[in-house]
């Protein structure tokens, strides 16, 4: 008998799907305010031997993750744990893997940051906020405009997120160079490079986006050197964690014009103090770490567990498993 522990929310969405796949998994609902039932009975915390979890965005939105990930420390059964973060940095899936267990991260973010990237970038080419300006002011005012053909973009973290994003810049005729641990190629990019040849890449490229994960070799990567090695009117875009960036030097490169604009929806610290220079500059998009919260991501991700729990049950590989690169 295979075990699940999921929140009631999800279960709620995802209960005909389940018994669907398999009529005798067994179910441990997680409540909102923490508790737990398995057949409609109260189980306590000693009882529950999950061999599968599903952290998903209901268990964080409820102030449940910290009881949540105790659970699976304390139980000793799991053997999978499938969260609903695209990046598996926080030291607890490191734990989780030196332990045994299999972590599987989420993609389905990737769609929406993809979209968020690119409507941010262009919302500040076209002038959208000067333009509203005008509109507001009644004024028959045209504004000239930059445009998204051939723009040059390097994308540092070229995973789920980044490919979604090359491949609706495709249209635009925009090169991408994508940035990975180790050189390539992909048929959304003009080439993969790695880490080490960044800088090089920096004094050509328009846009840089910032979508890799945190670890020691990317923490501050993006500082006063990097910003100084940037084009001239180029845009930064960060949609992966607020400590990739030296937050005070990238004030001092805005300020100085280089890059001319960025798109920001991560920080270092959260919330972004108000005092904070970034939240008054035209040239910049602050947004409360929200890039993810597209309209479909729910779906996708409710899709993604359930694939990969037939996979599980059928012993395939896994989509999206990050076990190996946890236990590095």
């Amino acid at each position: 008998m295979t075990t699940l522990l999921i929140h009631e929310r999800s279960h709620t969405r995802l209960k005909d799907d389940l018994k669907a796949l398999d009529k005798n998994l067994e179910i441990v609902l997680m409540a909102a305010d923490g508790s737990l039932t398995q057949n409609g009975q109260a189980i306590a915390d000693p009882d529950v031997r999950p061999e599968i979890g599903w952290y998903s965005i209901d268990t964080m939105l409820t102030g449940q993750t910290g009881r949540y990930f105790r659970l699976m420390k304390e139980t000793g059964a799991v053997k999978w744990l499938q969260t609903f973060h695209a990046g598996v940095d926080m030291p607890i899936y490191q734990e989780l893997a030196r332990r045994g267990v299999r972590v599987t991260r989420s993609d389905a973010q990737a769609v929406a940051i993809a979209e968020y990237t690119l409507v941010g970038v262009m919302a500040l080419y076209q002038g959208v906020f000067e333009r509203r300006r005008h509109q507001a002011a009644h004024a028959w005012r045209m504004t000239t405009f930059q445009e998204l053909w051939q723009k040059r973009w390097l994308i540092i973290g070229y995973g789920n997120i980044g490919r979604e994003l090359a491949k609706r810049l495709g249209p635009f005729e925009s090169p991408v160079v994508g940035v990975r641990r180790t050189a390539g190629t992909d048929p959304h990019a003009e080439k993969i490079i790695t880490l080490a040849q960044v800088p090089g890449e920096l004094p050509r490229t328009d846009v840089v986006v910032l979508s890799c994960s945190l670890t020691e070799e990317t923490r501050g990567l993006a500082n006063k050197a990097f910003f100084q090695r940037m084009k001239k009117d180029s845009t930064l875009v960060n949609i992966a964690r607020g400590q990739l960036v030296d937050q005070p030097a990238l004030i001092e490169a805005l300020q100085a014009g280089t890059p001319g604009r960025a798109v920001l929806d991560v920080f270092d610290p959260e919330p972004l103090p108000s005092d904070s220079p970034l939240w008054d500059m035209e040239q910049v998009i602050v947004t409360p770490h929200s890039s993810n919260a597209g309209a479909g991501t729910l779906l996708r991700g409710d899709r993604l567990f359930m694939e990969n729990l037939r996979r599980y049950l059928a012993g395939e590989p896994l989509k999206n498993e990050a076990t190996a690169d946890l236990r590095a």
